[in-house]
């Protein structure tokens, strides 16, 4: 089972639905109960997570690595509960979540451009949050996905998103999703995609994550080079109670050639912070 417990559609559905009338803290504590029987039972995503942490710190005592791979059931169990319960809060109250944020004026260095924006991210930390950020700014956003393997839930990730404005782009094989990605960039909106967890099946370039030789998408690459769109790389991670953002960049790709020393650079990032956070690295898939 690949799945966190938690992440199942009844819970999204009802969770949504519900969270809002129940206080946090038996919130929290019930998702930490169902992550560690996640933990115990779930056993393909916990060998997943441990190998995916294992690239991280090859060094490390396997009591550590698994103190490390438990915590991250319990904060994903946490990240999912909040998912749920910002359904019923208006955007101000989301966004007061978020007490710092790093790098804003890259942010606005990249928007003073007037390309649109493509924004990188990994499975760390609350990305969804990151979208609704953004949309405060007043920048139009798309958030860029592959076909949810659970199309119950992917629907209602993207009802999620509606609600403040995030439109969603799913790639598939027409040419139709790169076309709109272009005509969003063409109207200076951003677009936002993780890119830590690659369908090989897709254009991609290999660069060194973690030591290991790695496919990430072309994708962006190509884009920023034909529209002049810049790209930033952007997570929102926890830190005790509240949230912090982080925003670096901008990088433009200009020519082909400059492709694979610009990914390098953002798969760099990459590493820097799931290095810091490791424990919010929802990756429940092996890299």
């Amino acid at each position: 089972m690949n799945k966190h417990l938690l992440n199942i559609p009844i819970v999204y559905k009802y969770g949504t639905k519900w969270s809002a009338f129940l206080p946090a803290l038996p919130l929290y504590l019930l998702g930490r109960y169902i992550a560690d029987l996640s933990y115990l039972f779930c056993r393909s995503a916990r060998t997943n997570v441990k190998k995916n942490l294992r690239l991280v710190f090859p060094d490390i005592s396997q009591k550590k690595l698994s103190f490390i791979a438990k915590n991250l059931f319990r904060n994903y169990s946490r990240y999912l509960i909040d998912y749920c319960r910002f359904t019923n809060l208006n955007k101000r109250s989301i966004l007061d979540q978020i007490t710092y944020y790093e790098g804003k004026q890259n942010l606005e260095l990249a928007l003073q451009m007037n390309k649109g924006l493509l924004l990188l991210t990994a499975h760390l930390g609350n990305w969804e949050l990151g979208g609704i950020f953004f949309g405060s700014y007043g920048i139009k956003t798309n958030v860029l996905t592959l076909p949810d393997e659970n199309p119950e839930i992917g629907n209602i990730r993207s009802w999620y998103r509606e609600i403040f404005n995030v439109k969603t782009i799913t790639i598939d094989k027409s040419p139709f999703s790169s076309i709109e990605m272009v005509k969003a960039l063409s109207n200076n909106e951003l677009i936002a995609m993780l890119i830590d967890r690659y369908d090989e099946k897709t254009d991609g370039i290999i660069v060194d994550f973690f030591k290991k030789p790695t496919q990430f998408p072309r994708g962006p690459l190509i884009l920023s080079r034909l529209t002049g769109a810049p790209i930033v790389v952007a997570f929102v991670v926890k830190e005790k109670n509240t949230y912090t953002g982080v925003i670096k960049g901008p990088f433009i790709v200009t020519h082909e050639k400059e492709e694979y020393e610009t990914m390098k650079n953002i798969v760099n990032i990459l590493e820097e912070y799931i290095n810091m956070y490791p424990d919010q690295w929802y990756n429940f898939t092996q890299v």
